[in-house]
């Protein structure tokens, strides 16, 4: 059974010292002053400190700043008469109290408040008293969450100065503000950053049954989610069937896009999490705009048009252009459908190239080649000349 502490946790004895003090102040003539009435003037935000001040906060006033709000009540205490906190941030078993009570306007419970020590509820106040959410100051701007390939920082605001109360209404806007930062390409790693961080739980084995580890190579689950569901830290098994949470939450900054060929006319999302939330291509938060086939954020997919043929031909055991791709062009998708007889290849000048492709070899269930898929999704930053090589003279 939890620890509450006792009502004795704390020593609220007076010194010698304090206790003179005062006596002094009462005997000398000097405390008329207390017999005045408090002006309540102003608004309730001037006179409600529990509403600037909650919970966890008076728990670090009175315990240091690891201390936080008990996660469990005692009913033989009433809520707004004890400060109840846990003191250790490790321990969520046991608890401290403190006999003072909550700062009035402290939230005891949903639309309570404490007012004099008492938890009480909007039917038992009048409408003078509500009061409206309002926003802090900005925090900081966070550390760029990657050091190449595009990351993100962010600042963040709460709705505590003071918080709505008494039937008020909350802020306005949002409690985050992120941006873009370091943008400029990486130089060492080859793999996808969402990628790079499902591989990074590959010794993080799975207990499929009792003390029994087993170990897996993960992958990106690409397809699966949408929107800012996209941002869970989800991967797929390599080879087998099934998805696993592999922590909370990808980091901020990763990118999210379509690992599929799109199919004609179809977008390709590109976006960027931010503590559960997306970036547009624009680099605006929330702005839900996304990249249309021909490469431009916000298009309309009017400013390209659409190409598709089909090549038969080549000569047996020698590599054959058959396709040159200009500048700019965009979202270039190419099927071998006889990759048994046939393989493609990318030039760029007199050289053979891979980074900036997307390949795909399926199998047959036989492990044969059956076909071949080829992603470019642009826009092309110079000239590509695609090539085919077939091994025998009829497909």
């Amino acid at each position: 059974m939890a620890s509450d502490g006792g009502y004795n946790s704390v020593d609220l004895t007076w010194s010698s010292c304090s206790r003179q003090e005062l006596l002094t102040f009462f005997s000398d003539g000097e405390a008329e002053c207390v017999k005045d009435l408090p002006a309540l003037g102003g608004s309730l935000q001037d006179w409600k400190p529990g509403l600037y001040y909650g919970v966890d906060d008076q728990c670090r006033i009175a315990f240091g700043s690891t201390a936080r709000a008990c996660s469990f009540t005692n009913p033989d205490l009433p809520a707004c008469r004890v400060l109840s906190c846990h003191i250790n941030p490790d321990d969520n078993s046991s608890c401290k109290r403190l006999l003072v009570p909550l700062l009035d306007g402290t939230e005891c419970a949903p639309n309570q408040w404490c007012l004099k020590g008492r938890c009480v509820s909007l039917d038992e106040l009048s409408s003078s008293v509500v009061v409206h959410g309002s926003w802090s100051n900005w925090s900081e701007f966070s550390p760029c969450s990657r050091t190449c390939g595009g990351g993100v920082t962010h600042r963040t605001r709460k709705c505590n100065n003071p918080r709505p109360a008494f039937g008020g209404n909350d802020c306005e806007g949002s409690d985050i503000e992120a941006g873009l930062c370091h943008q400029q390409a990486c130089e060492l790693t080859q793999l996808d950053f969402m990628a790079e961080q499902c591989s990074q739980t590959d010794h993080h084995p799975l207990y499929l049954l009792p003390n029994t580890a087993t170990f897996y190579t993960w992958i990106p689950a690409i397809g699966f989610a949408q929107g800012d569901e996209q941002c869970r830290y989800m991967c797929q098994s390599k080879g087998e069937n099934f998805i696993v949470s592999r922590g909370s939450q990808f980091v901020d900054g990763t990118r999210c896009e379509t690992d599929s060929p799109p199919h004609f006319g179809s977008t390709l999302l590109n976006a960027l999490f931010v503590s559960d939330q997306l970036f547009g291509c624009d680099g605006v938060l929330h702005s839900g705009k996304v990249r249309d086939v021909c490469g431009v954020c916000g298009g309309d997919a009017s400013s390209c048009s659409l190409t598709a043929d089909s090549y038969t031909s080549g000569q047996a055991r020698e590599y054959t252009p058959f396709l040159s791709l200009p500048v700019n062009a965009t979202q270039v998708y190419i099927v071998n459908r006889a990759p048994l007889f046939t393989h493609m290849a990318v030039m760029v000048g007199d050289r053979y190239i891979v980074s900036g492709t997307e390949y795909h070899l399926h199998l047959t269930p036989d492990l044969l080649p059956e076909m071949e898929e080829l992603l470019l999704p642009g826009p092309l930053s110079e000239e590509i000349h695609v090539q085919v090589r077939r091994e025998k003279h009829s497909f």
